[in-house]
Formats: structure tokens, C-alpha cells, sequence
């Protein structure tokens, strides 16, 4: 898949204003990949978003890689230009105590892989941000550019501004 991760870094190097990355699931290795093309969009200024799954629970791999990620971005002083979102929806009588990734099944939660660049260009697919969804599974996706990638934009956006969308500090 390294057509896929160049393309990725090749989008985000040209990042003037804004990265929202959505995922479901992320490791170390998968981001780790792309770390340093974000980080170096954070330093040029660009709005980095993540939103992903179970960001709310500490115990979450995915917790433990963004906060990670978020360490690196503060060593580098560029912290305040990234933004982390969970977006998992539990039913009201969930107790708070299982909504965790080991606990109850949410009732709503991402599943979308998406990675927008400006308003310009938009990946959209099947890859997590992980190793096997970097290199070893067959995974599909499109790169989008021009008018086409304003509907993606304003989904980003509406699900960003949705009641599920929870912003986290790691």
C-alpha cells in the first residue's frame, strides 16, 4: 500500500488550513507512518482533527496511540493546532462504567475511514490507520479532488458539530 501512504503524505504536505482524519482504529505502527507529515502540517499551522472510536476511555488502544501522537505534537510545541474527537454514542442508561471499549456494545460509533486535505482533495476508503490496513490487507479506496470533495466536507463538518462528536484532551 505504499501507493496509498504516498499519496496520503504527498495530500497533507500540500495542507494549507485543515486535516480531519476519521477512523476507526489506529495503531502505532499505521499512524507512525503518517506522523511526520501531520506533525510537520501542525507546524506549518494546518488544523489537524482525529476522530476516532473510544478516545474517551483511557484503557482504549486507541487512546493509548493518539495519546502518543499527542505527546510528539506537544514536544514540538505545535499541540494547540490538534484537535481529538471521540465519537462513540452510548444509550442513556449505559453506566458510565462500560462505556469502554471491553464494555457494552455503543449504540452508534465510526466505522468511516475518511482523510480530508482543505477543501480540496478527499480520501475516502477502506484502510484503518493501522499496519494490516497500510500493508497487508487488500484495501480500496478514492482520492477525490475538486467539486466533489465539498460533500465530504460538510459531512466532516456535520458530524463534527453532531452530539456524538465528544472533543477529548489526552
Amino acid at each position: 500500500m505504499d501507493g496509498l501512504l504516498s499519496t496520503l503524505a504527498s495530500q497533507a504536505k500540500r495542507c494549507e488550513r485543515e486535516i480531519i482524519l476519521l477512523s476507526p482504529f489506529f495503531e502505532g505502527g499505521g499512524l507512525g507512518r503518517l506522523a511526520d507529515v501531520l506533525l510537520d502540517a501542525l507546524e506549518r499551522g494546518v488544523e489537524v482533527t482525529i476522530v476516532t472510536r473510544y478516545l474517551s476511555d483511557p484503557d482504549s488502544h486507541n487512546y493509548g496511540v493518539i495519546t502518543s501522537f499527542s505527546e510528539r505534537a506537544a514536544e514540538r510545541g505545535v499541540s494547540s493546532h490538534l484537535s481529538l474527537v471521540d465519537y462513540t454514542v452510548w444509550d442513556e442508561d449505559t453506566p458510565p462504567q462500560k462505556r469502554t471499549q471491553g464494555g457494552e456494545n455503543p449504540r452508534f460509533t465510526l466505522h468511516a475511514k475518511v482523510m480530508l486535505f482543505d477543501s480540496r482533495a478527499a480520501y475516502v476508503g477502506s484502510a484503518n490507520v493501522t499496519d494490516y490496513g497500510f500493508d497487508r490487507y487488500l484495501e480500496l479506496g478514492v482520492l477525490l479532488e475538486g467539486a466533489k470533495v465539498s460533500s465530504f466536507r460538510e459531512l466532516c463538518l456535520f458530524l463534527l458539530e453532531s452530539d456524538g462528536a465528544v472533543p477529548v484532551s489526552v
